[in-house]
């Protein structure tokens, strides 16, 4: 038999605590001294542990009660109810750490704290947690789709600003012609960084970029606005057509000095 003392320091709860599960009928002793000392048995012990178990697992002090009163085949159940609880908690708290970095995502980028973008950013975890997946779903096969989680997870610290650095450019030079040379080497440095991003996969590049183009202005692919999209769009396609060109010319030349 144990004391209420000796009780505490086997298990670690406080005499304060085993007196108000005493009070609510959680936990009571088994019998008592002739003074009047509660004392508990092994069974009392037994009973302790099992609240201490369920209360680490998540349970309430009345839904514990009310589990131990039932079935081992009730038990099963309360606890498979409480674990798919767990894991709704585990979601929620993945897509509140998502939103939070989305949110200090922005701030960094834009150096400043633009609270449209930031309501966007928490209206779009808010209103529809699983919009963004069902989008590339749209656009990408399972594999490709991995891929895309993969590039995101790879980007570092110098990505990020190189990132923050060419974007911050177009948007300085958001009306410059899009043939010019300032246009075009904002084009040049984009694309290495998508070839560098996506290891050169060309495939993966186009379909992530009609996705974006698609979905231009949407929060789910900022920074990207619709000006940054349409003006990278323009200086690449004038960028690439440039290049065909040119090898088109040097091979007519070395076609011209072989004959």
């Amino acid at each position: 038999m144990y004391s209420i003392g000796q009780l505490s320091k086997k298990t670690g709860v406080t005499v304060r605590t085993l007196d108000y599960y005493d009070e609510i009928g959680l936990i009571t002793p088994s019998s008592s001294t002739e003074g009047g000392h509660r004392l508990y048995d092994d069974d009392d012990v037994l009973r302790l542990e099992q609240i201490l178990a369920l209360k680490y697992i998540g349970f309430s002090l009345q839904q514990v009660q009310e589990v131990l009163e039932q079935s081992t085949a009730s038990w099963e159940q309360s606890l498979e109810q409480q674990l798919k609880m767990i894991q709704q908690q585990q979601k929620h708290l993945k897509e509140l750490e998502r939103a939070v970095q989305g949110v200090l995502y922005s701030i960094r980028f834009e150096e400043e704290v633009r609270w449209p973008v930031i309501f966007d950013m928490i209206h779009m975890f808010q209103q529809d947690t699983d919009a963004t997946r069902r989008l590339f779903e749209n656009y990408f096969n399972p594999d490709e789709h991995e891929a895309i989680k993969d590039v995101g997870t790879q980007m570092n610290e110098n990505d990020f600003r190189e990132w923050q650095k060419i974007i911050h450019a177009v948007r300085a030079n958001i009306h410059v012609d899009a043939s010019s040379e300032t246009a075009q080497q904002l084009a040049r440095q984009w694309m290495d960084k998508v070839d560098a991003m996506f290891s050169g996969d060309e495939v993966l590049e186009a379909k992530m970029w009609k996705a974006i183009k698609d979905h231009s202005g949407e929060i789910t692919f900022y920074p990207m606005d619709e000006e940054v999209v349409s003006f990278i769009d323009r200086a690449v396609t004038i960028m690439h057509k440039r290049e065909r060109n040119k090898k088109d010319n040097e091979n007519h030349k070395r076609g011209k000095q072989n004959e």
